[in-house]
Order: structure tokens, then sequence, then C-alpha cells
């Protein structure tokens, strides 16, 4: 067969990263395991995620027993919470975040984009925290906001209610090293994993995440389709937790 038409290792993941976003199982895959809900970007679907408005609403939401959100710097080293790189699916606009002071960002957002600090002042003890560290590709940057999250967290006395997570190997390993004491999660997406359940893939997955320090592994919810897998390899100090692309993030409390 011609080499154009074979189907290789990326193009299969590509297409089962295109299959999974329309057969994704939900939550009571899980059955009879216990979870805890959260509030992924806050209230995410009632609201624009990451805003003011859907914290508040999961804050004053019985339903949500942790907040989740996601953090990096501006250009002048301002953490504001937002998820993506730039503003293009949100605001239709290509620019980074990296390359705009948060004055500039203000600008020319649609809506208001907050500071971490406004919203980690409005939480605070009053339910605990999931920080995403969105890394930017520079590990100095990266290792100054893990630095000031958690020694702000620990003026504040929330850091035994806080999980720092990031899809950044680098930054898990980092905040693990530095504060053994903060419980950290590393976040996937899909891999082989994902559609291919052999015990290979699925032990040198938690391998990876145990080599790393990680307390909790935090997989997309198409991952629930290896279920059975990773209940039954799951090492005892490592917790599960599934995320959705809505409001929805479950830490399952099985080994709690």
């Amino acid at each position: 067969m011609d080499n154009k038409h074979k189907l290789g290792p990326t193009v299969l993941l590509l297409l089962a990263v295109m299959i999974s976003l329309f057969s994704v199982p939900d939550i009571s895959a899980l059955e009879d395991t216990p979870v805890i809900l959260g509030a992924h970007r806050g209230s995410s679907v009632e609201f624009i995620e990451n805003t003011v408005e859907a914290f508040e609403e999961a804050l004053n939401n019985d339903k949500y027993q942790f907040i989740e959100l996601d953090i990096q710097y501006t250009k002048d080293k301002q953490i504001v919470v937002y998820h993506d790189i730039t503003l293009f699916r949100l605001q239709n606009n290509k620019q980074k975040i990296s390359e705009l002071t948060y004055e500039e960002l203000t600008e020319i957002s649609d809506y208001k984009i907050p500071l971490y600090s406004e919203i980690i002042e409005m939480i605070g003890a009053k339910k605990a925290v999931n920080v995403e560290i969105k890394s930017q590709g520079n590990f100095d940057d990266d290792k100054k906001i893990v630095e000031w999250i958690i020694e702000d967290a620990m003026e504040r006395n929330i850091q035994d209610s806080m999980i720092i997570s990031s899809i950044s190997a680098d930054v898990v390993k980092y905040a693990k090293m530095k504060y053994p004491n903060i419980k950290v999660g590393k976040i996937y997406f899909i891999s082989f994993m994902t559609y291919v359940h052999s015990d290979y893939l699925t032990k040198e997955l938690f391998e990876d995440t145990q080599e790393l320090g990680a307390d909790y592994l935090m997989l997309y919810g198409a991952n629930l389709l290896n279920l059975e897998k990773l209940m039954e390899l799951k090492p005892d100090n490592i917790k599960l937790a599934f995320w959705y692309f809505n409001d929805e993030m479950y830490l399952v409390s099985d080994n709690s």
C-alpha cells in the first residue's frame, strides 16, 4: 500500500479524538462509586466560564462541593483567570493572553476577565478549589506562578483545601517537589489507553503519574471507556478525577 494511504498512529488518534467528542460516557458509568461534583471553570453552563458571575453561582449552589479555575500570566505578569492561550474561542480574537498587559486585555475583551486575586478572595475558605495552571511554555514563569499561588494560599490558610493541577508534567513535578504537602493533579485529555484497554498502557499512565508525585490523575470523561482497567490497576495513593467540557468535574472518593 502507498504510504500516503496508510493511517498512522497520529491520524488514528485524531480520529479517536473526533469520535470521543460524540461518545463520552457520563459519570453514571461509575455506578455506586461515590463522587464529588465540582464546578468546572465555575458554573460555566449558566454563565461565561471563569468569570465572576460563574464563580458566584458556583459558590452559592450547594450541588458544587469544590470549584475549578484556570490561571495564566499576562504580559505584565498579572495572574488572570482564563482557560485558553488566546481569545479566539470565546471572543473570536487571535491575540494571546501572554502578549497583552492586563490593561490591554481589559480594553479589548468583550467581558471582564478577572484577576486571580479577586476570585480567590471571593472563594476563600468557603469551598475547596482546584487551580489549573496553564503553562505558556516558559518554565521560569511556571515556577513563579506555582510559588505565588501556593504561598498566597498559605497566607490565607486555605492550602489544605487546594489542589494545584496542570497538563504540564514539569509544573506538576515542580509543585510537588517544592511543596510536598500540597495536593497536585496531572491532567490528561485522551491517549491510546482511552481506547486500547490494556494493562500495560493503563499501568504506564499510573506509573507516570506517580513519578511526577501527583496525588490525582485527572482524565477527560472519554477515559471512562477504560474504567474497568483504571479501577482495577489504580494505586492506593492515586485518586481519580474526571472532567467534561461543561460545568462538571468529579473527584472519585473511593479511597478518600
